[in-house]
């Protein structure tokens, strides 16, 4: 099983290669304020890294030119996603990476931005906090947290039983992308400020490490660089897991998502009882870029899911995740 921490990311181009990086460059040099900073050094790695890049497509009999995250056989998806990519400065061009390479990179890009900015607000949410991707695709990374510990049993017992593996299936296999967890506090640190703690009282909570020595999920963040229809519903069955095997607190639970195409949106923002929100990588500029008059019913079902707070923009998400 293996959990990587995210640390600084490595450029993978050079500024001469691609002149286009040098605008971010300039602009990350005068802001101040860490959000926006942020977010256009988010913006630059998707560049920089060649996962929103610009190519030409051969559509039916004609050529189509489009952004990385774009579905080049629809029209209303071409032209939104290319505005949107205007919009954020994206004007590179390149081939388009492998659907793997685009997943990998693109929770990796995910998983810095959220270790920069939700570790920056220590101040409103106290604790010794992690944010991981998990590169292992089984349940043995979920058994490591403490809500879901008693899953490593139930795989074992199932491989011992195949009677029992059947009955079961596989709906306690679960395999978050990128997860947020806080480290369990030993007695001196919760009695740090005054004596809280004494005697046989809150002898099963799990923030004790005494009690506890597994970290807790906070969070599962599920990335999705793009939503492909006959397959948005399995972030749903993904989360109603998670949900449905916890022994104790349900994590957060939300989707990053760069999919520019609204009603691809709404395929998981819509209803409730599942996923927390999903989150956008450019929320205004793709408000923006939607023209009423040219794609009335794509403008509709995104005011409806902004309207009716199932959609948010990625900077929302530390905050979110701090409340």
């Amino acid at each position: 099983m293996k959990i990587s921490t995210m640390n600084a990311l490595p450029l993978r181009c050079s500024i001469e290669e691609n002149p286009f990086i040098r605008e971010f460059d300039s602009k990350l040099n005068a802001i101040k304020i860490e959000l926006t900073k942020a977010r256009i050094g988010f913006f630059r790695e998707l560049a920089a890294r060649n996962l929103l890049t610009f190519d030409d497509y051969k559509a039916q009999r004609s050529t189509v030119r489009a952004i990385s995250n774009a579905d080049f056989s629809n029209r209303a998806s071409v032209a939104i996603s290319n505005a949107v990519a205007h919009k954020i400065g994206i004007q590179k061009n390149h081939k388009k990476l492998p659907g793997q390479s685009q997943g990998d990179l693109f929770e990796e890009l995910v998983c810095s931005f959220i270790n920069k900015t939700f570790c920056a607000l220590g101040h409103l949410r106290p604790g010794q906090w992690n944010v991981q991707r998990i590169t292992a695709r089984d349940e043995s990374a979920i058994s490591l947290f403490d809500q879901y510990r008693h899953l490593a049993d139930l795989a074992r017992f199932c491989s011992e039983n195949g009677e029992l593996a059947s009955a079961l299936g596989n709906d306690y296999a679960i395999s978050p992308d990128v997860v947020i967890s806080r480290t369990s506090e030993t007695d001196d640190c919760i009695n740090g400020v005054h004596r809280f703690l004494g005697g046989d009282l809150a002898a099963r909570t799990p923030l004790r490490k005494s009690v506890n020595p597994h970290p807790i999920l906070h969070a599962c963040i599920s990335r999705k660089f793009t939503f492909r229809s006959d397959r948005a519903q399995n972030v749903r069955s993904e989360a109603l897991n998670l949900i449905r095997n916890r022994k104790g607190r349900v994590p957060h639970l939300v989707i990053v998502t760069a999919e520019c195409l609204p009603s691809r949106l709404a395929s998981v923002a819509l209803g409730t009882g599942d996923i927390d929100c999903v989150y956008h990588i450019a929320l205004p500029e793709l408000i923006e870029s939607v023209d009423k008059d040219e794609f009335p019913d794509a403008y509709e079902m995104l005011q409806t899911i902004v309207g009716g707070r199932r959609l948010r923009d990625l900077t929302d998400l530390p905050l979110d995740l701090a409340a």
